[in-house]
């Protein structure tokens, strides 16, 4: 915490993560509630922020705001993000505007319906490209078939862990290898997900691709194809949520242990009504019946003679 405290802004973000905090458990209880509970709702949660009449301007933000209707997957978007409301922050002036843009980047979006004032910024939304590809200096992104130019004068990352503050990084580059170490370092359900805040140049392009051609990603085991094609889905559903449900989509996985693998991961990214099954499932009910198939026991063998080879590394070692 020592390195945060010395960080010039530490104060300025740990008051607009609890801003953020605050705001969205407020949102929460109106959604559980009514809407007429909004006002009371915002009370309760800034009671004690006597920081609100700073120079932060969020209190002119909480008297304009109105509580806005939210789907049932919003709000457990929501619900899901409240300990880590975002990972990022870009600051971008637009050559149109005369004033900046300070953009804070997560796994989902939050915003005020009556002023349209941004508190989240989805990752998967087109100006959050800037995050992932853009570098400090003159930048560009398209969105919707219009492109923007302008001024990308910050990149900042966060690691937020149980709703603090726990570092700040001022980055050129998406990410730096200590970080994104960390994040592969973790278990395998957290590589998953955790991810979306390391996701390099390359694997972003893959991700955000032309969504009506066919794409082949090839790489060697734990090179990523699982992490990116899941962030893949999760942004076709974003970008055409309109006119797909995610029950039209369909994972086919090599078996069921691969399906055990990705399925704590696919709530995380807002895709668990998502299909899954095997090709050798999908196939048995394309053709309506039942088929009796060799079981595929591979990787079950593979993962069984790991196992094997730790428990003899261990005794090799105690003895």
């Amino acid at each position: 915490m020592s390195s945060n405290i010395q960080h010039p802004d530490f104060q300025k973000e740990f008051q607009r993560l609890e801003f953020t905090k605050r705001y969205m458990e407020a949102v929460i209880k109106t959604a559980e509630s009514s809407k007429d509970q909004f006002q009371e709702n915002m009370r309760e949660s800034f009671k004690d922020a006597d920081w609100l009449e700073s120079s932060l301007g969020y209190s002119s933000l909480l008297t304009d705001a109105r509580f806005f209707a939210m789907s049932k997957d919003e709000l457990e978007s929501l619900k899901k993000a409240r300990n880590k409301p975002y990972f990022a922050r870009i600051d971008f002036s637009r050559e149109d505007q005369e004033t900046g843009e300070i953009i804070y980047i997560g796994k989902t979006s939050l915003y005020s319906r009556e002023n349209q004032e941004q508190i989240i910024v989805d990752w998967r939304s087109p100006i959050s490209n800037l995050y992932y590809e853009g570098r400090i200096g003159k930048v560009q992104y398209d969105s919707y078939e219009e492109s923007f130019k302008g001024e990308l004068t910050l990149k900042r990352q966060f690691m937020i862990e149980e709703g603090k503050i726990e570092e700040i990084r001022d980055i050129d580059l998406t990410t730096n290898d200590q970080l994104l170490q960390e994040s592969l370092a973790g278990s395998s359900s957290n590589r998953l997900t955790e991810i979306v805040s390391t996701i390099q140049e390359e694997q972003n392009k893959i991700i955000r691709a032309d969504l009506h051609k066919p794409i082949i990603v090839q790489g060697g085991a734990g090179s990523g194809k699982t992490t990116i094609a899941l962030h893949r889905i999760s942004y076709f559903i974003f970008q055409y949520k309109e006119n797909f449900a995610p029950e039209q989509l369909m994972i086919l996985a090599p078996s069921k242990l691969f399906i055990d693998y990705i399925s704590e991961a696919l709530p995380e990214l807002g895709v668990e009504r998502v299909r899954q099954t095997t090709f050798e499932e999908f196939v048995q009910v394309c053709i309506e019946k039942k088929i009796r198939l060799k079981e595929d026991d591979h990787l079950i063998q593979i993962l069984e003679k790991g196992e094997k080879q730790e428990t003899k590394d261990a005794v090799r070692v105690s003895k």
